[in-house]
This record gives C-alpha cells, structure tokens and sequence, in this order.
C-alpha cells in the first residue's frame, strides 16, 4: 500500500549485555532488510545496553550487506493495482521503469513529499534525490527506502531549479558529470505557477 514500515522489534537484544549478536539476530536483520522493510531500528540496545555503538555498526553491517545481495529494481508484485487510478503515481511507476532502464539515479521536486512515496514504493535501482523546500517533509522523507531528501530553496524558474539541484547533487559526488538523471514531475501540486503538468524527462549533469 506505499506505506513506510519499520521493524522495531528486539533486533539486536541479546546486545543490552552481550559484545556479540546471536545468529538468530543478524538472520532477522536480513529477513527484514531483504523483504522490504523501509528501515530498521535499535532500542533497549542503544538506551540503556552495555554495547549501542557496537549494535549500530552490526546493525548496519549486515544491512549493507544484505542489500548489496538483493538485485536491483525489483517492483512490488502488485504493481499497477494500487495506484492505477491516479496519475502522479503512474509517472512514478514510469519514472522508475525509465530509471532502471538507464540505470540512472531519479530527482523529483516536491513541497508537500507526496511524489517521493511512490517512487520509493517501486523500488527503483538508483537512488531517488528529493529536493524540498519544507525541513519537515525533508525530515518525514528520510523514512522511505532509496529516497535521499535534500533542502533546497526553489526559484519561481523552472529551469534554474533543475539547474541548481544538478550542481548541486554533483558537488556532493552523488552525480559524475555527464552521467544521465531522470526527472519526474506531477502536475497534482504544481512547484511552479504554470498550468498543471505530468512529465518525465533525462537529464545530463
């Protein structure tokens, strides 16, 4: 259904006393990761456990490591159904098969966070770059699996805006110059004041 889910559950319990995991544990991190979930979380471990700094770094090894060994862009089963009668999530849905395809990274522009949901909901293969406007939807995007949310100001020019998110995203190494970046935008809450549109386009940086 495209919502965020974090498994919270006694991940790592055995580590409130214990330098070490048991299998059991880093088996349930990896079930978790492999299965979708949008993020993980640590809690008796890193509140009152002899070892939080050890249960973060075990925590995100074996997430690391789980996700480089799922295949890339593998769309959730229902795909088509859920969000068929509405069009910003088809250009999601578009955007991703055009990313995969390419093998580029997404940039999606956004006030109220809406079309970085969907994205992140199929999955893609490369990172999708969230630029707002608003700290708080910087803030609530940061939950979603594969979604990189990012604070810029945006200009009233369309253009500039590409413009200065590009540099952006290559002056902190997230884009090589003349590597290629898909762009989706959706008319149903337009950035700029022009008539309602739905577009996917690439890029080159």
């Amino acid at each position: 259904m495209g919502k965020a889910v974090i498994v919270a559950t006694n991940m790592l319990e055995s580590m409130i006393v214990h330098p070490t995991p048991t299998r059991a544990e880093v088996s349930d991190i990896a079930i978790a990761v492999r299965e979708g979930s949008d993020g993980i979380m640590l809690s008796g471990e890193t509140a009152h456990g002899k070892f939080p700094l050890k249960a973060v770094k075990v925590m995100h090894t074996v997430a690391l490591r789980t996700e480089a060994s799922i295949p890339g862009g593998q769309m959730p089963p229902n795909i088509g159904q859920v969000f068929k009668n509405h069009m910003s999530e088809m250009v999601a849905y578009h955007a991703t098969i055009m990313s995969n395809t390419l093998g580029t990274s997404t940039v999606v522009f956004t006030r109220s966070g809406f079309m970085g949901i969907p994205l992140s909901h199929y999955r893609p293969s490369g990172t999708v770059f969230a630029f707002t406007d608003k700290k708080r939807v910087q803030q609530r995007l940061a939950l979603y699996q594969g979604v990189c949310p990012i604070y810029m100001e945006f200009s009233d020019d369309a253009e500039e805006t590409f413009s200065r998110a590009l540099d952006l995203l290559q002056k902190q190494g997230m884009v090589k110059e003349g590597e290629e970046v898909a762009i989706a935008q959706s008319g149903r809450q337009p950035i700029w004041r022009i008539h309602s549109t739905h577009n996917i386009q690439v890029r080159t940086v």
